[in-house]
């Protein structure tokens, strides 16, 4: 791989000036030296269309500290307002950096309508910007709201639907306000597998969920928008109802959850698939057994596919930041740059 040193001088750290030290990182100039970008790509796929390779980016992004030399000391602030004010400005700088060095298609707001709005203004034409939802739908209960669960899907069925009802319209009147902010496109995280299977029988899930996530699909494209299902786990049981809610991607594509891209993309050839480098793996996994895992993502997700290179799930707090360089660098030879 080619390295080229970077360094970070400054954040928003209500008015503080913090140095970073430099950390040895990819240039994105060696890394993306076509004339199309990760962003332009992404449009493409907005629009319908196929790009020639597939762009790039990751839902989360938690190795600021170890990539970057980004950093926070929260004891510096002396009020609630203030720590808040810093993470607010350092999760925006945090974004552009990933744009600069690693030519994300789309970016990830956090803080609410103002998160989005202000990195909206921050990123400009250089990426999209893709919030996230996971409330508009039920999916897998906390282990404390399990039982509880478990027994209204067969006892208070009539109460689970208008809770069901409830979290459907409140996520449509928060899309409304999401785009108003300036979203491009949404995430709708919902978790509907464990590793095994799904969270509720396909039968359960056909009742209470995939008449709601159909409808929060349609606000969503009423506006203008396109929405990308994240869920982890083991899905194969369920995915043709997913799909037919006429969601427009699908993310995670969980090789943990016995989810194949291959199988996968060879059922719905035209859907929008994101992920399948599996994320445990880039824990501790050798150069070979990475590189091999983009090579059969790329292959079948893939290259002149509809499809968004990225983990499985997310670039983890904890991972060797060398494993995700691997894995970028494979992904860089693969699309020739």
């Amino acid at each position: 791989m080619t390295f080229c040193k970077i360094s970070l001088c400054r954040i928003h750290e209500v008015g503080n000036v913090i140095t970073f030290q430099t950390n040895n990182v990819p240039s994105s100039k060696e890394m993306n030296k076509s004339a199309q970008n990760n962003k332009e790509r992404l449009e493409l796929i907005l629009q319908g269309k196929t790009p020639e390779k597939p762009p790039h980016f990751e839902l989360v992004f938690q190795l600021a500290k170890e990539m970057f030399g980004m950093n926070i000391d929260a004891t510096k602030y002396s009020t609630e307002a203030e720590r808040n004010e810093a993470y607010f400005w350092f999760h925006i700088d945090l974004q552009l950096k990933l744009i600069e060095e690693f030519d994300y298609a789309a970016v990830q707001p956090a803080y609410g309508l103002r998160g989005i709005t202000e990195l909206k203004k921050a990123v400009g034409n250089r990426a999209f910007v893709a919030p996230h939802d996971g409330d508009g739908v039920f999916w897998l209960p906390s282990g404390r709201d399990m039982v509880n669960f478990a027994v209204m899907l067969y006892e208070q069925p009539k109460e689970l639907h208008a809770e069901a009802r409830r979290k459907c319209d409140s996520a449509k009147e928060r899309f409304r306000q999401m785009n108003d902010a300036g979203a491009d496109l949404f995430i709708l995280a919902h978790d509907f597998g464990f590793n095994e299977g799904p969270f509720v029988s396909p039968k359960h899930f056909r009742e209470f969920v995939t008449p709601y996530l159909a409808e929060t699909v349609e606000a969503v494209h009423d506006l203008g928008k396109i929405a990308i299902l994240h869920s982890d786990g083991n899905l194969n049981e369920i995915l043709d109802q997913i799909y037919s809610t006429g969601v427009d991607g699908y993310h995670s594509v969980d090789p943990q959850g016995h989810m194949d891209i291959k199988a996968v993309r060879e059922q719905y050839p035209d859907w929008i698939l994101m992920g399948n480098v599996k994320s445990s793996m880039l824990q501790d996994a050798k150069d070979s057994q990475i590189r091999e895992s983009v090579r059969y993502c790329m292959k079948y997700g893939g290259v002149g596919k509809r499809y968004i290179f990225s983990t499985s799930n997310c670039v983890f707090a904890g991972m060797p930041t060398e494993s995700y360089l691997i894995m970028l660098d494979e992904y860089n030879k693969i699309i020739g740059e």
